[in-house]
């Protein structure tokens, strides 16, 4: 079954009949792809399509290789239901995960499982073209590497930094030129469907997917590398906003007495006192003061570059300033997480990004804020939670951007 582009091939399909079936055979695809597993009563009641015609489409998609069965439920009474799942390679996805300075790239499977094992390079984001077609190029070069199909790689997650419209695959701060969108310029160099998110918002995805396994359905994710994300869930869903911009809170001006200037050209945002940026610079000072601490040394054998990585990995090796610098930057990031517990009320914050390598001694002061500055009655049912994922979590998000909207173009 051809999964490359449903929407045209729809267009070529003649008779209510054969599209009828075709969009059916696409509504359980997505079902089994974004469940895992399921059975065919369930499909029935979860896509709206009668039993009969659910099990004559699972049939026709076990003979063409897409479906497979996989055990039996429990009985709700009577004979153990059959259980359904695509089979591991029913279509592959790429997944893109853009920082600032470096893009890496893997391909899944129908499973969200890795199939080939990721590559990095380095660049320098910007809003070039040559930046761009260096990405392009480095995807490409790596879906020709894997050795697979061509025509079961059927579309390609990009997570990455910036203002982000995903609804219009628009980014208003990275890889802006010409007169056509970011996703369409993707789209027109990779000849696959693109899915285009904010790094923030797909990474909580991916946690909310693939890592946490509490059934919360209201959780924020906030992810601390050189800059500060966030990503809300609200009933189960992404939460973007009217114009797809939520979760910008990072340059929230809540430190009125800093005259630290943000990147956004600001004072007193979150992301110039409790971010990447804000702990290197914090570094330098300490640096300065010590050059022959934990961390002085670390820099040194990085060839004098100094990088949020370094003062976690100094920390955990027992740097005190380090230990102190993280400590700051938790407190600060604790008293901007209490303004989003009162607002939204969540079940759950997923603390992630390299900065959370540093552990209790991020996520303890971070507690200590949220006692300080947080109603108690609103954070007793928030639980504060590390992420699953570690250093996967940035691929795993482009391709939990596919899960989510994967046919949703032709399906909604």
């Amino acid at each position: 079954m051809n999964l490359i582009n449903p929407k045209k091939n729809l267009e070529k399909i003649q008779g209510v009949v054969e599209t009828k079936s075709y969009t059916n055979k696409l509504k359980l695809i997505k079902n089994l792809y974004t469940k895992g597993s399921n059975t065919a009563g369930e499909i029935c009641v979860e896509v709206g399509i009668s039993l009969p015609t659910v099990n004559s489409l699972l049939g026709d998609l076990m003979s063409s290789g897409e479906v497979i069965k996989n055990g039996r439920a429990e009985s709700q009474g009577g004979r153990k239901p059959d259980l359904y799942q695509l089979a591991g390679d029913a279509f592959y996805v790429l997944s893109v995960d853009i920082n600032k300075f470096r893009v890496r790239a893997a391909v899944y499977n129908s499973a969200n499982e890795a199939v080939t094992e990721a590559e990095t390079i380095k660049i320098t984001l910007n809003n070039e073209k040559e930046t761009f077609d260096q990405i392009c190029d480095f995807i490409l070069a790596h879906k020709n590497k894997s050795g697979i199909p061509d025509e079961k790689i059927i579309a390609i997650g990009i997570s990455m930094p910036g203002l982000i419209d995903s609804i219009h695959g628009i980014n208003h701060t990275y890889l802006k030129f010409g007169k056509k969108s970011l996703v369409e310029n993707f789209e027109a160099k990779l000849e696959r469907r693109v899915f285009l998110e904010n790094d923030a918002r797909s990474m909580t995805l991916a946690e909310f997917k693939f890592g946490q396994k509490d059934n919360y359905k209201n959780v924020l994710g906030i992810f601390i590398g050189w800059g500060i994300g966030l990503g809300i869930i609200i009933d189960g869903k992404i939460y973007q906003g009217a114009s797809g911009f939520a979760g910008e809170f990072s340059h929230s001006p809540i430190f009125d007495s800093s005259d630290i200037t943000c990147t956004c050209g600001k004072k007193g945002c979150l992301e110039s006192v409790a971010s990447g940026t804000a702990i290197v610079r914090m570094a330098k000072e300490a640096i300065a003061t010590d050059s022959d601490s934990i961390l002085s040394r670390m820099v040194r054998e990085n060839n004098n570059e100094i990088e949020p990585f370094l003062v976690v990995d100094a920390a955990l090796a027992g740097d005190q300033r380090a230990i102190t610098i993280l400590s700051e930057v938790g407190l600060d990031l604790g008293r901007g997480i209490s303004i989003l517990i009162q607002l939204l009320n969540p079940e759950m914050i997923i603390i992630g990004g390299s900065v959370a390598e540093a552990k209790q001694y991020l996520i303890t002061p971070i507690q200590q804020a949220l006692n300080i500055y947080s109603m108690a009655k609103a954070r007793e049912n928030t639980e504060l939670a590390l992420y699953k994922l570690g250093k996967e979590v940035g691929l795993l998000g482009g391709v939990a951007v596919v899960n989510e909207k994967i046919f949703d173009d032709v399906l909604l």
